[in-house]
């Protein structure tokens, strides 16, 4: 056999499946996620999987994340772990001294009549009584907010929200590694079949 016979009947053949395999796998892995906007070629539209598919995924997602993975009672569990009696005497203090401060520099005359440390004692004494309610209002706060979270709705707006492209970004700096290997492992058949395709011509034309 001669070389331009080995060439045409052994070298290109597996040469051309080995390339038809890579880029064969590395195109389908690409319309994965793009073109991010529609084009069409010779009558076809032509748009990557997650882009056309944003709103179906932003529905499943949404609902598999709140019914499986972040339930409503996950969130009311989580306000109920908060310490409502600290949370509000810090709240309160704050306040105080804040809203007190501003009206004390707004009369000048009444800081020659008010003694810092009978207002402070005020201030604890006030700030106790009311933080001692803290925990029937944070049950009671549970209780409003029952029924009215919506928590796949709120997954599902945000993931319509978010941008495609930005998206796309995130999954190929993740998923760059796994993408060669794809179109690797698409070489790696093609030559294989291409072997095989010139293992063929060979015992023919030999």
């Amino acid at each position: 056999m001669t070389f331009p016979q080995v060439l045409s009947l052994i070298l290109v053949p597996m040469a051309v499946a080995t390339a038809h395999g890579f880029f064969t796998n590395w195109m389908a892995v690409q319309l994965l996620l793009k073109p991010v906007r529609p084009i069409n070629i010779l009558g076809f539209k032509i748009q990557g999987l997650l882009p056309r598919r944003q709103a179906e995924l932003a529905e499943r997602i949404s609902g598999a994340i709140a019914e499986r993975f972040l339930t409503r009672d996950d969130i009311l569990n989580f306000i109920r772990q908060v310490d409502p009696v600290a949370a509000m005497r810090s709240l309160l203090v704050e306040k105080w001294d804040e809203k007190l401060g501003e009206i004390i520099d707004s009369i000048p005359m009444a800081k020659m009549f008010v003694n810092p440390e009978r207002l402070q004692g005020i201030r604890d004494k006030l700030v106790g009584a009311l933080a001692d309610e803290a925990g029937p209002f944070t049950e009671r706060l549970v209780d409003s907010l029952d029924g009215k979270i919506d928590l796949k709705e709120t997954l599902r707006r945000n993931i319509m929200a978010f941008d495609v492209s930005e998206l796309n970004g995130i999954i190929e700096q993740i998923g760059y590694r796994e993408f060669r290997e794809i179109a690797w492992v698409g070489a790696a058949i093609g030559l294989g079949i291409g072997s095989i395709h010139a293992l063929i011509n060979w015992l023919i034309f030999g």
